[in-house]
């Protein structure tokens, strides 16, 4: 009796601790919340113009037209078919997410991941912490011109495993993933959504004002990378730190269980053939940049290079049809996920559209902004665009809808088209890794098992640090008319 009388006196219940939702789940609430603001939200619309531009026809916003209308508040068949629709608007974004996984999947069971994760090991030798610096720096580099930071979904799975054989955590190879090909997207050279666009609704000259976004970007890119590493040392020295350490565990031992039946537990031997299919690949993925940057080429076309790519890089590793076949469909599957998210992202969207209020909160944004003293107002509509990024999601798209009201808009409250251009696409992005509704970047957080709260708590510090170096360089730009 006493021995059963201890024994369920020690036995104490297990607190349950908070579990993060699953993003299906923070991603319906946004949807069902949007719903409710369609019955709050006075329902309204700007006048479009339909222009030719350099990026095809446009539908662009007329500035002062804007007019209330007939109430359309979200009935239930709205918010039903939210979901079908957004996958229709994010069409692009889905189809890229699954040719990207279609295209690692090959390059991963060819053994090419393998390959270049043991030649990179080998290469940096002790001096391992040069990995993650070295990275950032080049993608973001490439993403300036570029301006893909949906490559992150390409990124990330061969990122995992080399920062856990280096000792770091999922977060830290999320972040370099995330953060390289984002920081370079933000505020990059010669985007065409953000400063391409914006400088041409602004009328000024395209890519012009580049010196200046080139400092701010050497800046960010050396703020992003010191913060990585003092997180990445800080996990190093004790794992338990890691904002990842369950979910690290998981992947760790299936990457390790992977890596044992490929290898028996001795170090991998490849093929002449597997060699030339890597340095295939370093060949052809730097023609596919050339081409996406001197093409403009849009998600299905890089969906299509990044397909080709996989495909011949499996045939030069001695690939049968069959199996590529089946490697596709694995691939596909690896960020099946990752693709749906991106549909359901694009449904918050949907049901504004759908309520006629997202012209609505451009109105009031811009009311707002005309109380701001001049020298400040700049600074305003950065966080004013940080904020709306939420709304919607995607640098084009928010161009086309606020830049032909913020730059008349600079006209009256005398700020220079510059700056406007500078805060519509720094404040655009930077929150693009920061909403749920950034299709991309969730399916990024999936494939690396990566809480959003987690991330949320990682990232938010770093975004309110590189905000401050933004509204410096804004006011700096706004001040002393800086447009070189």
């Amino acid at each position: 009796m006493t021995m059963a009388h201890d024994k369920t006196t020690t036995e104490a219940p297990k607190k349950k601790g908070f579990k993060m939702p699953d993003i299906y789940i923070i991603l319906g609430i946004f949807i069902l919340f949007m719903a409710v603001l369609t019955y709050i939200v006075p329902a309204g619309q700007y006048d479009r113009a339909v222009v030719e531009t350099a990026h095809g026809t446009q539908n662009l916003v007329v500035a002062g037209t804007y007019k209330a209308v007939e109430q359309h508040p979200a009935g239930l068949f709205d918010i039903i078919t939210a979901i079908p629709y957004g996958f229709e608007r994010a069409a692009a974004i889905v189809c890229l997410t699954f040719m990207v996984g279609a295209c690692m999947g090959l390059i991963k069971r060819a053994g090419l991941i393998d390959l270049g994760v043991q030649r990179l090991s080998k290469a940096v030798g002790s001096s391992e912490f040069l990995v993650a610096p070295i990275l950032m720096l080049v993608l973001s580099l490439l993403a300036a011109f570029i301006g893909v930071p949906e490559l992150s979904l390409a990124y990330l799975p061969v990122f995992l495993p080399l920062f856990y054989r280096l000792g770091y955590d999922g977060m830290t190879a999320t972040a370099v993933a995330l953060l390289g090909p984002c920081m370079g997207f933000t505020f990059g050279l010669t985007i065409p959504g953000s400063v391409g666009m914006g400088q041409q609704i602004a009328q000024i000259e395209m890519f012009s004002g580049s010196g200046l976004r080139a400092v701010v970007l050497a800046i960010v890119i050396l703020i992003s990378i010191v913060y990585v590493m003092v997180y990445a040392q800080r996990v190093k020295k004790d794992p338990t730190k890691s904002l990842t350490y369950e979910t690290d565990k998981e992947l760790r031992a299936k990457f390790a269980e992977e890596e044992a039946a490929k290898t028996g537990g001795e170090e991998m031997v490849f093929t002449q053939r597997q060699v030339w299919a890597g340095i295939s690949c370093l060949v052809l993925f730097p023609i596919a940049i050339y081409l996406i940057l001197s093409m403009n080429l849009g998600f299905q076309a890089i969906g299509g290079l990044f397909l080709a790519i996989g495909i011949i890089a499996a045939v030069i590793a001695g690939k049968s049809a069959q199996e590529i076949c089946n490697d596709i469909n694995a691939g596909m599957r690896d960020l099946m996920v990752g693709a749906l998210l991106c549909g359901v992202a694009a449904a918050i969207a949907v049901v504004m559209d759908k309520g006629v209020i997202t012209d609505t909160i451009v109105y009031w944004l811009e009311g707002m902004l005309a109380s701001v003293p001049p020298a400040f107002s700049a600074i305003a509509m950065f966080w004013e665009q940080a904020i709306f990024n939420a709304l919607i999601p995607g640098a084009t798209a928010l161009t086309i809808l606020t830049m032909p009201i913020l730059s008349p808009l600079g006209t009256l409250l005398d700020v220079s088209q510059q700056a406007i251009v500078s805060a519509n696409a720094w404040g655009g992005q930077l929150t693009d890794i920061f909403f749920p509704t950034s299709g991309f970047f969730i399916a990024t957080l999936v494939i690396a098992k990566v809480d959003y709260m987690k991330w949320i708590r990682f990232y938010t510090p770093l975004m309110l640090i590189l905000g401050a170096v933004c509204c410096g360089a804004l006011y700096l730009q706004q001040v002393f008319d800086l447009a070189f």
